[in-house]
Parts: C-alpha cells; structure tokens; sequence
C-alpha cells in the first residue's frame, strides 16, 4: 500500500512529460488566493476574494468546470459586503506556436477563460455573473502551475457591479489512469 501511495505521489508531482497536464483527461484542481478586484462607473468598489476551482480537459488545451467565488466588497460608501457565487468557466491555453515565441513560454502558457454563474453579496439579491480575461500560467512542475490573469466581472441584477481584477492563484492538474497507463507504456518503452 506504502508502495503504491509513493508511486501515485512521484507521478503526480514529477509528471511525465513536459505540458502532458494539458491532455484530455486531466482534471484540474486549484483556485484564486488572490483576486484583487477595482470597480468601474458608480459602482466603485475594492474586492477580494478567494475562488476554488475545478476542471476537467475535454480535449487537449480545453478545460471546462466550475468555480466557487467567496470574498469582500468595499463599496464606495464605506460599507464592506460579503460576495458569493457559484459558476461555470471554460479555458483555453494557447499553444506556443501560436504565439510563435518558444523562448518566452518554456516553462508556461498564455490561457483565456470565460466564465457565467450566479453571485449575490449581503443585502444585494442575485444576479448574472459574468467572468472574461486572459492570463499566463507558469508550471514549476509538469504538473503545479502558479498563475496570473487580468479579468474583466460584472454582477447583473439588482445592485450591478462590474469591474477589472488582477488575480494570483495556482493549479495542479492530476493525470487520470488512462493517462497515467499511457505514461507506464511510454516509459517501458523507453529503458
């Protein structure tokens, strides 16, 4: 049992070829620590917020999923609101050549994401949520990534709030067993 825990745990961290967490299959599990967000027009506010987040690759480079947003609001009238929401997200990582800079993005990929749900905060009811933007996810491993994104939220409903964010955050992406059985065949392969 020792045995097969350290196996699951070398593969996971070491990987098994270089962006092999990009493939179909993967499931992609992390989040926002930080999401520091500025609103825009009379909706003035300063927000923070953490999001966990997770994926699965329906082919490679695509992941779709779901996120759950929970944070603080302060408005411009001093008053500080507790944010919540749940919604759906798709991501794209470009490849390198579509950027045609290999250089730049040895160790990570540029991603978009869309993203579409539901979030209310205190004394505001729900609304329609909507999340785009881009970003750039560095892989310290095959398959650990810190990232960085720029993203535009709005909140549509009563009490509209939109606004621009920078957001830190993190993803570890973890093969599932067809991958990893296609890594054990690559491997025996190759001694």
């Amino acid at each position: 049992m020792k045995r097969i825990f350290m196996n699951t745990l070398l593969l996971t961290t070491l990987g098994f070829s270089s962006y092999a967490q990009l493939q179909k299959g993967t499931i992609m599990v992390g989040g926002q620590l930080a999401n520091v967000g500025f609103g825009l027009g009379s909706a003035s506010n300063v927000s923070l917020q953490v999001s966990p987040k997770v994926g699965y690759f329906i082919q490679n480079n695509l992941a779709i999923g779901a996120e759950v947003p929970l944070g603080f609001n302060a408005v411009k009238d001093n008053d500080i609101m507790f944010n919540y929401g749940i919604r759906a997200f798709g991501r794209y990582y470009f490849a390198p050549k579509e950027f045609n800079i290999d250089n730049v993005l040895n160790k990570g990929r540029f991603f978009g994401e869309v993203a579409a749900g539901i979030a209310g905060q205190t004394d505001v009811e729900v609304g329609f949520n909507l999340r785009f933007g881009a970003g750039y996810a560095y892989f310290l491993s095959p398959n650990i990534a810190l990232e960085t994104s720029a993203m535009y939220q709005g909140t549509y409903g009563t009490g509209n709030v939109s606004g621009l964010s920078l957001n830190l955050g993190f993803q570890i992406h973890l093969p599932t067993a067809k991958i990893r059985s296609e890594y054990y065949k690559v491997k025996k392969e190759t001694e």
